[in-house]
């Protein structure tokens, strides 16, 4: 079993390569996924949930930014900012909280937090 914090360099290595596919490899069948957004709160339940989210405003391209990581047990919290350039074209800019709990070397329950950088 990996450590809590080799999970979340394995992680943050699959962002800065933009394999979110590869990421989905680390849930659980049966994750719970909270996002907050300025658009409001969803819950995801399960992979395939997951699975059938909406992608078609998913971005081309995201460079992201990792600033402070929390490991505490199999808890982790890891702030960061990202650049993404959407399918449209258009840059959009944001900063984020992803609180990850983990078993077995899998993600259980996710929540993450989305603020927008408005210009």
């Amino acid at each position: 079993m990996a450590t809590t914090k080799e999970l979340i360099e394995q992680i943050n290595h699959l962002f800065t390569e933009n394999k979110l596919e590869s990421f989905m490899d680390y849930f659980a069948e049966d994750i719970v996924w909270d996002m907050y957004s300025a658009s409001g709160h969803t819950t995801f339940n399960g992979i395939a949930e997951i699975n059938q989210m909406d992608g078609s405003n998913v971005a081309q391209h995201s460079n992201f930014r990792f600033s402070t990581i929390v490991i505490e047990g199999d808890m982790a919290s890891v702030q960061g900012s990202s650049t993404t350039t959407k399918k449209d074209g258009t840059q959009y800019e944001s900063n984020f909280c992803d609180i990850y709990h983990f078993k077995n070397d899998k993600i259980v329950k996710m929540s993450s937090y989305v603020v927008d950088n408005i210009k």
